[in-house]
């Protein structure tokens, strides 16, 4: 260990020799006094440069490092954080899993607020498109019902039917497990489904209507010229039916091009960032300590520096002492 009050008794030996020098004396027993002292403490500060050069050193990086260890050993002792450590782990398994067979590449990290908004404007197009048909029939309520699910029917099948597209070779995948399939296979099947039941209930009701206004009965009987009746609502219908098709079809491309090839990839890869912060709350305490511990022993060390180049200064000025000592 260093010896912190070395610099008081270099100094006192220091300004002893210093006077001597200045008195002029010729008295040989005081110069070999003098001498002898600036001998001994230049031998002193040589040993302790040495020694806070080398081995104090490492002394304070064993230190360091044995009081990290502490601090992990007391964090490691805690329950959450073990647990939070485990989920990261497994979600970060599973991650991996999934990136590798997404080639190595990392997914396109959407919000899934901006992932929906899109699709909330498939519904609003939809709204627009059918609000008149269901105000037309029903009282304001379930006008307004009618049409939101309607639109979100629309939206949802987009959803779905673009995943789908986009993920259907790996869906099909001879190592993917047939409950994760069936599952997949049952939700395309609902909303199709549900989508094919929201068409055909705009369509019903969208003739109706188109119908009413052209004061068209289902019941009357054909013209001379066969049915025009029944072509000139077809006539006003097939558009709003194309229309239809095509929101539903731009809804379901926009899917495709959002989402991943690789299912659970972009899911996966948000548990692991949520796992990741919930890890990070629990080291929280223990990144503070460690913080502390690493800039205690920075002074120190810096402190030691500041000693080194002090003694060496004072190194230099008893060679200097001695050597004029010898030659007077």
């Amino acid at each position: 260990m260093p010896i912190d009050t070395l610099g008081e008794e270099v100094q006192n030996v220091l300004r002893g020799a210093t006077g001597f020098i200045r008195s002029k004396q010729n008295n040989s027993e005081q110069r070999q006094y003098h001498l002898r002292n600036l001998e001994a403490v230049g031998r002193h500060l040589s040993k302790d440069i040495e020694e806070r050069s080398t081995q104090y050193v490492a002394q304070l990086d064993s230190e360091e490092k044995s009081e990290i260890n502490d601090q992990w050993v007391q964090l490691n002792s805690k329950p959450h954080y073990l647990q939070a450590n485990t989920e990261k782990q497994t979600d970060q398994q599973i991650f991996n899993n999934l990136r590798q067979i997404n080639n190595s590449a990392y997914p396109k990290n959407i919000s899934p607020v901006l992932y929906v908004l899109p699709l909330v404007l498939v519904g609003l197009a939809e709204w627009y498109v059918n609000f008149a048909t269901f105000a037309a029939i029903f009282i304001p309520v379930f006008a307004i019902a009618g049409t939101l699910l309607v639109a979100a029917v629309f939206a949802w099948a987009s959803h779905m039917h673009g995943s789908y597209l986009k993920q259907l070779a790996e869906i099909i995948h001879p190592s993917m497990e047939y409950r994760n399939v069936l599952g997949r296979k049952i939700a395309i099947v609902i909303s199709t489904i549900l989508l094919i039941a929201a068409l055909s209930t705009v369509v019903w009701l969208r003739y109706i209507v188109i119908s009413d206004q052209l004061g068209i009965s289902p019941n009357a009987t054909p013209g001379t010229f066969g049915e025009p009746s029944s072509s000139m609502v077809w006539s006003r219908l097939g558009p709003t039916i194309v229309l239809n098709i095509l929101i539903w079809g731009l809804g379901t491309l926009y899917s495709w091009a959002s989402n991943e090839k690789v299912p659970g990839l972009r899911e996966s890869y948000r548990d692991l960032q949520r796992a990741e912060r919930k890890l990070n709350r629990a080291r929280k305490p223990f990144d503070a300590a460690e913080r502390r511990i690493k800039a205690e022993y920075k002074r120190k060390r810096e402190k030691n520096q500041v000693a080194i180049n002090e003694y060496k200064h004072f190194l230099s000025e008893i060679q200097n002492l001695a050597e004029q000592m010898r030659q007077e």
